[in-house]
């Protein structure tokens, strides 16, 4: 077996192949099969196992019931003890490889992409802002998201997403400079709930956050998206939650959007949150997409149980059906899924496990058992 300093050698002297790829999915799935390398190579650990912690209020941080409904979950009913040593085979191999010479080499690179994308923020807030202002935390931060997905029908795609924000917080209380290479807005709703698949073009623009006010949100976007001709995008986001009880609460949420190419159009999202126990909750939830420019309608309704296994893990278990208005108002899509969701190292690596059961209008109402693998890395410096 290869030592842990010859297997960073042969890393870096690979780096220059993985990042020159012309395809990013080519690129960042070089990436991986680096890191599973020097997992292979890595000497294990005596150290007991378990998830370094990190700070719960990151961006990172995962779910087990209530959540922004067009947002990633946060961990506020986490169950597991802390000093409980953890039997999972992940969380086990995790560890050990965060003990190995390659993976600490891999894991500053990181730490140094993090650095630069507060640093862009911090330079663009005091250049914005001027002399003389105090000294303040910048939030900026940075998510590569990688989805592969294998099924029965259109049996595999690999996808890479990026996105991010750029805070501002000393030129202004409210803006913030965002960039994103996904516009779920424009894709169909069954795209958005079942395939972690976005339009792949990448847009920036301003985003102004109005205070929040008895429990109302809004904020605007303005920006562009780059394509050609460049086509500018406005798009205006109002949410509410409330405390029904002490189990219920619910949440509401809805975007008007208008992109000078695609024209304007709209999305609804309304659900409410049962507390059953410390850390599972129920949810019911009902959605509803309109594009103007097709005239079409779409709808779902779905009912989930989400589950705290751990800190920074989850497991939802959901059912639902998806249908449009055209050509006729129909139910075309019933599902079955299970997201088991758990950064695996320290706040910054999370793994996304999807096991799927579809069965679809398109096909023939004949199942599509399909799995989909998600990995996030967020880049922060907060």
């Amino acid at each position: 077996m290869q030592e842990p300093a010859a297997v960073k050698n042969k890393i870096s002297n690979m780096m220059p192949f993985v990042f020159g790829c012309r395809s990013p999915v080519t690129s960042c799935f070089l990436t991986l099969v680096l890191v599973c390398g020097s997992l292979i190579c890595a000497p294990a650990s005596a150290q007991p196992a378990g998830v370094p912690g990190g700070n719960d209020d990151t961006v990172a941080d995962v779910d087990a019931g209530r959540a922004d409904p067009d947002g990633d979950f946060v961990n506020e009913e986490a169950s597991a003890d802390s000093d409980e040593v953890d039997d999972n085979i992940l969380t086990r191999t995790m560890a050990d490889m965060g003990q190995s010479d390659a993976w600490h080499w891999l894991e500053a690179r990181r730490d140094g992409v993090s650095r630069n994308v507060s640093g862009v923020g911090r330079y663009l807030d005091d250049w914005l802002a001027g002399e003389g202002v105090g000294e303040r935390s910048n939030e900026s931060y940075m998510r590569i998201r990688i989805n592969q997905r294998f099924g029965r029908f259109n049996s595999y795609h690999s996808n890479v997403r990026i996105g991010g924000s750029v805070d501002l917080p000393r030129a202004t209380e409210r803006w913030k400079l965002i960039f994103e290479s996904e516009n779920t807005e424009r894709d169909s709703l069954r795209d958005q709930r079942l395939n972690n698949v976005s339009t792949a073009s990448f847009a920036g623009g301003f985003r102004y956050e109005h205070p929040e006010r008895n429990g109302w949100r809004f904020n605007h976007d303005i920006g562009m998206r780059a394509k050609m001709p460049l086509d500018p995008f406005y798009r205006f986001r109002v949410r509410y939650d409330v405390d029904l009880s002490d189990d219920w609460y619910a949440g509401f949420s809805t975007r008007i959007f208008y992109y000078n190419h695609d024209g304007w159009g709209q999305d609804t999202r309304v659900f409410f949150t049962r507390t059953l126990t410390d850390g599972v909750n129920f949810r019911v939830q009902s959605e509803v997409n309109y594009k103007h420019e097709e005239r079409l309608t779409e709808f779902s309704q779905s009912v989930a149980l989400y589950q705290a296994l751990g800190e920074r893990e989850t497991m939802t278990y959901e059912a639902g059906l998806i249908g449009q208005n055209r050509p006729v108002a129909t139910v075309d899509n019933y599902f079955i899924q299970m997201v088991y969701r758990k950064a695996i190292y320290e706040d910054w690596l999370v793994l996304e496990l999807v096991p799927q059961l579809l069965s679809e209008y398109q096909y023939d109402w004949k199942p599509d058992l399909r799995v989909q693998l998600n990995l996030e890395i967020y880049f922060f410096d907060f």
